[in-house]
This record gives C-alpha cells, sequence and structure tokens, in this order.
C-alpha cells in the first residue's frame, strides 16, 4: 500500500487551491454546457444541443472528481490528525457517513421522516472509553407525485435535513430518557407529555420530551440547560438530542453545512485547523459536562464519571 505524504501547511494550501480551481472551471464548463443546451433547443440545432449536453456531463464529473479529491487530502491530511488528538482508535473515512440503522432509535426525534442517508467524513473512535460515531448527513425522503402532464405516478427525491449527526455510547444504562427537539414550523406532534423546564429561553426554544416527567431533572440539571443553549447558539443550527436508557445520546444538528468543510473563502490550512478542532471541542465538551452529572446513570449501573 502506498504511504501518504505529510504536507505542510503551504503545500497542502497550495495543492487545495489547484484543485479548487479545477472544480471552479468544472462548474463554469457546465454553465456553458447548458447554454449550448438551450441555444440549440430554441434554435433547433440538435448537434448544438448535444454538445451541450457532452460539456455539462464532463464539467459535472469534473466538479465532482474536484472536491472529492479535496475531501479526501483534507481527511488525510489535517482531520485525522486532529481526531487522533481527541480520540482513541480512530476510523475515519472523509468519503463515508453513518448509516440509517446506526442511527437506531434517535431517528425518531427529527420533526420529519427520511428514506436515504448521504454523508460525509465518517468518525468511529473512542472517547474516554465510550464508543462514538460520527458524520455529516444529508436526509433524503422518497415520494410519489402525479405527473399531469404525463399522466403517470413518478417518484421524486427531496433533502429534508443537512447536517451532522453525533452518537455517543456510554456503556451504562441512563437514569430515562428524554428527547430534546429544536422548535420549528415542521414541528410533528410528538406522542405523550411534553414538560417546562423553568428555563424559559430552554422552554422558548425546544420541546420537551421525557418518558417520564418526573424523572426529567435526572438529566436536565440546571447546568446542563445551560450548556445546550450554549451548544446551539455556538454552532448556529437546530439542535435535536434523543438520551436513550440502553445508554446513548443522539445529537443532530441541522446546519446545512458539512462537517470540516472547507468553506467558500480563501484556503487557509491553519484556519481550517482551528475551526476543525473547535467543532470537535463542540461535541466533546458537552459529553465531558454530562460526566458530571450525578444522576445520569441507573443507579447501580456504573455511577457516574465524575
Amino acid at each position: 500500500m502506498e504511504e501518504k505524504r505529510t504536507l505542510s501547511d503551504e503545500q497542502l494550501t497550495s495543492e487545495l487551491r489547484n484543485k479548487r480551481t479545477v472544480g471552479r472551471s468544472g462548474k463554469a464548463l457546465e454553465i456553458v454546457g447548458i447554454i449550448f443546451v438551450l441555444i440549440g433547443f430554441l434554435t433547433t440545432l440538435i448537434p448544438v444541443a448535444i454538445l451541450g449536453g457532452i460539456l455539462c456531463l464532463i464539467g459535472v464529473l469534473v466538479m465532482n472528481n474536484g472536491e472529492k479529491s479535496m475531501k479526501q487530502q483534507i481527511g488525510d491530511q489535517l482531520v485525522r490528525g486532529l481526531l487522533e488528538q481527541s480520540f482513541e482508535q480512530v476510523e475515519y473515512e472523509p468519503t463515508g457517513h453513518i448509516t440509517s440503522s446506526a442511527m437506531g432509535r434517535g431517528r425518531t426525534m427529527l420533526p420529519t421522516d427520511f428514506s436515504e442517508v448521504e454523508g460525509s467524513n465518517h468518525v468511529k473512535a473512542l472517547y474516554k472509553g465510550m464508543h462514538i460515531e460520527m458524520s455529516a448527513i444529508s436526509l433524503v425522503l422518497e415520494e410519489d407525485y402525479y405527473n399531469d402532464d404525463a399522466g403517470i405516478w413518478e417518484k421524486i427525491k427531496k433533502t429534508v435535513f443537512n447536517g451532522q449527526w453525533l452518537v455517543c455510547d456510554f456503556g451504562h444504562e441512563l437514569s430515562t430518557e428524554l428527547k430534546i427537539v429544536a422548535r420549528s414550523g415542521q414541528n410533528r406532534l410528538f406522542s405523550g407529555s411534553v414538560i417546562k423546564t423553568g428555563n424559559e429561553e430552554l422552554d422558548r426554544r425546544f420541546i420537551i420530551q421525557p418518558e417520564q416527567e418526573q424523572e426529567a431533572g435526572y438529566i436536565l440539571t440546571p447546568n446542563i440547560m445551560a450548556h445546550i443553549l450554549h451548544m446551539s447558539s455556538k454552532y448556529g443550527g437546530k439542535i435535536y438530542m434523543s438520551f436513550l436508557r440502553e445508554g446513548k445520546l443522539h445529537i443532530a444538528i441541522e446546519t446545512n453545512r458539512e462537517f470540516f468543510a472547507i468553506g467558500r473563502g480563501s484556503v487557509d490550512v491553519e484556519l481550517l485547523r482551528s475551526r476543525y478542532a473547535d467543532e470537535i471541542r463542540w461535541f466533546t465538551g458537552f459529553i465531558d459536562e454530562l460526566s458530571w452529572v450525578d444522576t445520569f446513570y441507573q443507579t447501580g449501573a456504573g455511577g457516574s464519571r465524575g
């Protein structure tokens, strides 16, 4: 197996900028192709339309290959090292993603259904003895649609969620189950009781649904509620959490951006490294905060980790 090169920040910046230039060239080629297709159809010059279709295809292939290559290089040269600084036994695939089966019962915290999962930056690792798994995800819903013009039923796909999914397996049974769901116009009706916590900002921004109302305080201590609000403000997206009695915490963040994204601005590896490290700390910081909650675990199931 060929050994991967280790690049300096200057070399990595140069290579990423070159790949971004290639990707933008592919986008430009796609736009030219679309123009040729339109001209061909409007003037009934079929060869021009065919040429445009070919240019579109080439442009899309160049753009997609460039993006995939950039993700792989950022993952290998930058993200992997940061993950290994925070976690143990790291398994990392820049172009992979968490599966629907790994989401398990945690998916019930979302305000929408979905049928397919796409994504990138798949991570499996250990954090202080706890198994974690996370990735960027796009959740896709396939629906039936009646095409009036063709007189037939067709299937259409639409993205209903775009962000990150994180799972932590604490290895011990939790003291209760609890859902924390960002309020939005999409919220479906949840079966069971919805409670007020006494924290006005948390109650305004989230729907809180415990398995047993009197047990919500086992997890939602004042410090944890404050930390959830801080996390929500810092990451800039809608947050959904599901604490499962079996010992797992699922967190979904609807940000409409990826983990470890390069962004649209000028490529600066030093700034990317700092931002990626902050994204990792966002998750590990919350897990560390939970370790101080004495009532977090079921009595006799291992106690707190404080």
